[in-house]
């Protein structure tokens, strides 16, 4: 899996350093209604009057339609404070895309900038993936206040950083959990393709603070192994549901990873965020294979009562009261042969099943004195 990168234009003007927090918000829920998977990307930007563009690589192909802008939504105060997870107050601009906010101890102050797909951004497709840029806006120029954006994109290619993994040798198992591996990674200049590290690096790039990086799922979902530890919290079902329509009130626990740079003047480099999780199903479908299963093994077990799996041997006395056919009255052994008596038949029988050979009434070789035969 190729990297998603970022990367600034800095102002010709610019008179000192500037820098930047990335937060990423995966989507990662099972049910029907939330899929496929999404990516919210929030980027904040300080010292904004030192930057003139904002780039963004995205591996794999996608279109205008698949990009949304989520400015729009922080204009609910409930939505605005749990996403910086912060006290904040909206002071909004009429007949403007600029939110203006500030903490309640007004110590904070953030203008959010409501993007146009259609008109802001500009969309590439190359380096085997897509190439999104937009310039600072005309609106925020002549502000010093930090700046921050914050875009989803809702596409099915997303899935190309999730792999699900089903166990090949039981049947039940896979019936019931796949195994998952979450493999996302941020400037990682070794899986970028050559010619946009070239881009990159020829560009004006300042030092990007923070990574933030969330993975939101169901709460019955285990993670069994990542490469760093998170910190945990279970989303609040009546703030988020206004945030994220596809949640449908489901329990959603969001894993936090932070990652720093390692100083400031550094770009952060190879940030990977790689996740091994264990998905449970439980839904009609699997809970109908499930009858299924149960059902034909009762029909199975059911047959195995009541089928007659007896031997030769253990019919043979059922055989030797049944020797004498009721058309002709011949009385006959199992290998068919017609004997004078019940009791020798039983006696052929017995010396047929355990293969000690014979012969009926075979003429004696030598002469007896007075004998009739």
């Amino acid at each position: 899996m190729s990297s998603f990168a970022l990367w600034f234009d800095k102002d010709t003007t610019a008179d000192k350093d500037f820098f930047a927090d990335i937060h990423f918000n995966l989507w990662n829920l099972h049910y029907r209604k939330a899929q496929p998977p999404c990516l919210d990307i929030g980027i904040k930007i300080y010292s904004p009057q030192n930057y003139s563009k904002i780039y963004m690589y995205v591996p794999f192909v996608i279109e205008n339609k698949d990009i949304e802008d989520l400015g729009i939504h922080l204009k609910d105060s409930d939505i605005l404070c749990t996403v910086f997870n912060e006290d904040f107050s909206l002071i909004q601009t009429p007949q403007s895309k600029v939110l203006k906010v500030e903490s309640n101890t007004g110590e904070t102050k953030i203008n959010i900038y409501c993007l146009d797909i259609e008109t802001d951004i500009s969309i590439e497709h190359k380096y085997e993936g897509t190439l999104i840029s937009f310039s600072r806006p005309e609106a925020l120029k002549d502000l010093d206040d930090i700046e921050y954006y914050r875009l989803r994109i809702n596409s099915t290619h997303m899935k190309n950083i999730i792999k699900s993994y089903k166990p090949q040798n039981v049947f039940l198992q896979s019936a019931f959990s796949i195994s998952e591996a979450i493999d996302f990674r941020f400037n990682d200049y070794r899986s970028l393709p050559l010619s946009l590290l070239e881009e990159i690096r020829n560009g004006n790039s300042y030092s990007i603070g923070k990574v933030h990086f969330l993975l939101i799922t169901e709460s019955d979902v285990d993670l069994v192994f990542y490469s760093a530890t998170p910190s945990a919290r279970e989303l609040e079902p009546s703030v988020w549901n206004k945030y994220y329509e596809k949640l449908c009130g489901k329990k959603v626990v969001a894993y936090h990873w932070k990652v720093k740079s390692e100083s400031k003047g550094k770009l952060i480099e190879n940030c990977i965020m790689f996740v091994k999780s264990k998905v449970h199903k439980c839904n009609f479908l699997t809970i109908l294979l499930y009858l299924l299963i149960a059902g034909g093994l009762a029909v199975f077990f059911n047959y195995i009562s009541k089928a007659d799996f007896s031997t030769l041997k253990g019919n043979v006395d059922e055989y030797n009261s049944q020797i004498i056919d009721r058309r002709t009255g011949k009385i006959t052994t199992i290998k068919n042969e017609v004997l004078r008596s019940v009791q020798e038949v039983q006696i052929a029988n017995f010396l047929f099943l355990n293969q000690i050979e014979y012969n009926y009434e075979e003429i004696y070789p030598y002469h007896i004195l007075k004998a009739k035969k």
